[in-house]
């Protein structure tokens, strides 16, 4: 049952698809060629100051990729270093925080060096003329708390205004020249302008400048999970943006080398600490080594003395590296702190021999750090994930320190255990003479220091080294590229052309969709009383209400005249369907509309005149007693009418009828308006009237008031053969076809006959299907005729083509 639907239901689609004639939809389109043409006109025009009025966007970039390696020692180096990033971590993508970081951004500013910005005022625009200065300034003293943020104008004539605040400051424009405005002084060192120049220029304050210049940074992933990626500077100025983009290239690799140097640099400055205290040990030893050996002119010592002497200096030295251990581990714990920070371990001690787990914890540490970082870009730090891993965290950092202070247990112990054994050696002392003991002691001392301040030299010496062997943690793989981003002229004008043909496109659609007078004429016949008896075409020549247009409706072989014979034709044609006709008396045809202006009067008229040409005797009435206008055709002056008979004002029935300039063509004005009409044109007088010009007319022609508005012609819709309704093209009221049918049905009428006056081609109001165009059978009319062009008509209206050739061919003679 389903698929029975489903196949229906593209059927359906199918056939509505079908049903559209494309051809017809060109048609309507073409109809009004030239409102799109309009269209795309304005959008040409706009497009054109929109690409000339629109500031451009130009767009540098380069692409970096980012290394776990932290120097260039790291290959031949046995110590492992802290890495910048975990191999398995993203820790790049938190780069983009520090490259807009306001350090790194104010740094490259400084490294530009452009203190101002200046405008050039052209084509009702500003446009920034960097690396070109009209004024080469230099700033002498500048207060942010003063500073206004005022606008420089160098006028053309080599005037210098400062305007803020409305109010506008003039300075005297000199070379060496000082300006002082409040909170900023600059020198004017050079003037390189010329006349008919206008300029304007601002002070870059640099804290405005970096949160303007920092959101115009990005650093996006290339392609997810590498460590590739791309830094680009969006702005105005072409060379700017260049410019730019390389300082802060500089910037951003010099802060990076700074953060990648803090951990060296704290080693370093704990080796000088230390190097320091031992180089004043030394001194003083060997100081007192040297006075003992120069007044007691000792050279040489026992062997068992130099045993002691050697053992002695041994457990010293051990017990000072203990010291200097103890010292970097206090250090490494009062670094460790309480925030989400990595530790920079290094080597911890100067042996590289302290606990495996210490190390392993710090490392593992460190990896959670930057896994923390990562989900940081994802989650916020009150989510779940976080909370969890801030407790893994903790518990790490309680273990360290727990290690720690372990650690400091141990080499306490240690030390008190070498400080025994070091008491034991020098009781031994006591076996030697009292000269040789003093020797021992102080070459003890001597040598000690001597061992440990060249463990620190050496210490320092490779740090130094692994300093300055250090590198960004990124590397510049591409050539900074520039690119135009917007307005992109080929993209812009493409829009513009399609908003053009959619504006045009859609005003023919907008024009139909609104359009609140009939148009569609296939409607007409839709009530099985009702039939259209014919198109009444537009007269191409003007109407002048008078008798000269009884000439002019007839005198030329035109589609107006074509479209009057064929519909006398019907007509004739058409039985009555009166009660009561007796054949061979003359038919009595009623006409009425909605409305005024829908050419009642004129169709009546020129339907009279096409029957005056095969030979008919017609009469026309004019029964709009309250507003007619029938009398204007035949140059009446309307003072005596029909509303005089029906008043018995004229009492002889064969006065009534007046006789026209045309042959066979009678007729009898409406007369002064009565204050009656409704009345008067029920009274048995009429029926008279009637009654006789069926008997000396073949044809009467009754002109009423119009239907929609009075009802003073209802009475005779049942006394006439034939109920003519009269639509005006693009001018009636778009449910109007209903008042036919509504007319048949409340009154019983056995036909009401449509005629469509007024008509013109005019594919605007179209059908976009392919059903017929109007009616069926007889009633089927086109738009036009087929013999309209082909020089059947008299005056038939030459083509675009001929009027163009017949131009050429009068410029020609001449």
């Amino acid at each position: 049952m389903n698929r029975e639907n489903e196949n229906a239901f593209f059927e359906q689609l199918l056939g509505s698809s079908e049903s559209i004639n494309f051809q017809r939809v060109g048609k309507v389109f073409l109809s009004r060629w030239y409102w799109i043409v309009s269209a795309l006109i304005l959008a040409g025009i706009f497009c054109f100051l929109y690409l000339k009025l629109a500031t451009p966007q130009y767009v540098t970039s380069v692409t970096l990729k980012y290394s776990d390696k932290q120097s260039e020692l790291d290959e031949i180096s046995s110590s492992k270093p802290t890495f910048l990033f975990n191999t398995s971590s993203n820790d790049y993508l938190t780069e983009k925080y520090n490259v807009q970081s306001p350090e790194v951004v104010q740094n490259a500013i400084s490294k530009l060096n452009n203190s101002f910005t200046f405008y050039r005022m052209k084509d009702l625009r500003r446009i920034d003329v960097y690396p070109y200065k009209p004024l080469v300034l230099e700033v002498l003293a500048y207060d942010p708390k003063k500073y206004q943020h005022g606008t420089f104008h160098l006028e053309t004539d080599f005037e210098l205004l400062y305007e803020v605040n409305e109010q506008e400051v003039p300075f005297k424009l000199a070379a060496r020249a000082i300006i002082t405005v409040p909170g900023l002084t600059f020198r004017i060192n050079k003037i390189d302008t010329q006349e008919d120049y206008l300029y304007e220029f601002t002070f870059n304050d640099p804290a405005r400048l970096v949160s303007s210049l920092a959101w115009r940074i990005s650093l996006d992933e290339v392609e997810e999970a590498m460590p590739v990626m791309s830094l680009s500077f969006r702005h105005h100025n072409y060379k700017f943006t260049e410019d730019f983009l390389e300082k802060l290239l500089e910037a951003y690799g010099e802060y990076d080398l700074k953060q990648k140097q803090q951990s060296s640099d704290l080693t370093i400055r704990f080796i000088k600490d230390q190097v320091e205290v031992y180089a004043a040990s030394l001194k003083e030893a060997a100081r007192d080594l040297e006075l003992f050996k120069q007044r007691n002119q000792l050279f040489n010592v026992s062997s068992s003395a130099s045993e002691i002497t050697g053992k002695v200096r041994e457990l010293e030295q051990r017990k000072n590296e203990l010291e200097i251990q103890r010292a970097y581990i206090a250090m490494l714990e009062k670094n460790l702190g309480s925030t989400f920070e990595p530790v920079n371990y290094l080597s911890i001690g100067l042996d590289g021999t302290t606990d495996g787990v210490l190390i392993g914890l710090l490392e593992r540490f460190n990896t959670l750090i930057s896994q923390r970082k990562d989900l940081l870009l994802k989650f916020s730090p009150n989510a779940a994930t976080i909370r969890n891993l801030d407790e893994e965290l903790n518990k790490y950092r309680q273990q360290i320190l727990e290690n720690i202070a372990l650690q400091e247990q141990k080499n306490t112990g240690t030390i008190k255990i070498l400080t025994e054994n070091i008491n034991t050696q020098k009781s031994r002392f006591g076996q030697i003479p009292a000269l040789e003991k003093n020797y021992i002691y102080l070459q003890s001392s001597f040598d000690v220091n001597q061992n440990i301040y060249s463990l620190l030299i050496n210490k320092e010496i490779e740090s130094s080294i692994v300093r300055a062997g250090m590198l960004p943690s990124f590397r510049v793989i591409t050539q900074p590229e520039t690119d135009k981003v917007s307005p992109k002229s080929f993209q812009i004008i493409t829009l513009f052309v399609f908003a053009g043909l959619l504006l045009g496109l859609g005003s023919v659609l907008t024009a139909r969709y609104f359009n609140q007078s009939f148009s569609d004429i296939g409607r007409v016949d839709t009530h099985p009383r009702v039939s259209l008896l014919g198109i009444v075409h537009h007269f191409p020549q003007k109407i002048t209400n008078s008798g000269q247009d009884l000439t002019n409706f007839l005198t030329d072989r035109n589609i107006f005249t074509e479209s009057m014979s064929a519909l006398r034709t019907r007509l004739s044609f058409s039985k009555s369907k009166r009660e009561g006709y007796l054949p061979g008396e003359g038919k009595q045809i009623i006409i009425t509309s909605e409305k005024s202006g829908e050419g009642k009067s004129f169709v009546t008229v020129n339907l009279a005149l096409s029957l005056t040409k095969i030979g008919k005797r017609v009469v026309v009435i004019g029964a709009d007693l309250r507003k007619s206008r029938l009398h204007l055709f035949f140059n009446d002056s309307n003072q005596r009418g029909l509303s005089d008979f029906l008043q018995e004002k004229i009492t002889d029935l064969t006065k009534v009828p007046l006789s026209s300039s045309v042959p066979n063509l009678y007729y009898i004005p409406a007369g002064p308006a009565p204050f009656n009409p409704g009345e008067l044109l029920q009274k048995p007088l009429f029926e008279t009237l009637l009654a006789y010009c069926r008997q000396q007319y073949d044809y009467v022609l009754i002109d009423t008031a119009p239907v929609g508005l009075v009802a003073d012609n209802v009475p005779l819709l049942q006394q006439c053969d034939h109920v003519l309704f009269i639509l005006r093209w693009l001018y009636s009221d778009q449910e109007a076809y209903r008042i036919p049918g509504q007319l048949a049905d409340e009154y019983d009428l056995p036909e009401v006959k449509v005629i469509v006056n007024d008509f013109y081609p005019d594919n605007l109001h179209g059908s976009f299907t392919s059903s017929p165009s109007y009616g069926s059978g007889y009633s089927h009319y086109r738009y036009d005729y087929a013999y309209r062009d082909n020089g059947y008509l008299s005056n038939g209206q030459p083509s675009w083509k001929e009027r163009l050739r017949k131009g050429f061919r009068r410029r020609n003679n001449v």
